[in-house]
């Protein structure tokens, strides 16, 4: 007896992101400590941790599903308003705008249906009917 099943195996992306993600944090850690380059303060703001997890949730599911996007323009337009002045003016409506196009222009999801039970029968006037038990 013979059993040829290929199984695939999917790679776990996630680990590779997070030690990607923790190696560059790291190595701009060292940077910043021995001052070798001009880092900016944004740079280890609230909002780049916002960015940074919504890129790692993108990396997570191979950027299949949004919620990574939303996460990471949230972030940005916290960064953006934060380091911008009067810039949280224009970048809350551009952002609202954004996601009301962005439902509208969503593909939808069509399921399809399968109803294997037998179709009803119309009901007959001129027949008595009996109760169902």
């Amino acid at each position: 007896m013979n059993n040829n099943i290929e199984t695939t195996i999917t790679p776990n992306n996630s680990k590779t992101a997070a030690g990607v993600i923790l190696l560059a944090i790291g190595a701009i850690l060292l940077i910043r400590e021995f001052d070798i380059f001009l880092i900016p303060d944004w740079l280890f703001s609230w909002p780049m941790w916002v960015i940074a997890w919504g890129l790692y949730m993108g990396a997570k599911y191979n950027f299949r599903k949004p919620s990574w996007i939303m996460i990471t323009l949230i972030g940005a337009a916290f960064l953006l308003s934060d380091n911008i002045v009067n810039a949280d003016r224009i970048i809350w409506p551009v952002a609202v705008m954004g996601f009301g196009a962005w439902m509208i222009m969503k593909p939808r999801k069509h399921r399809e249906e399968y109803n294997f039970e037998k179709p009803k029968e119309t009901f007959q006037f001129h027949k008595p009917t009996e109760p169902e038990m």
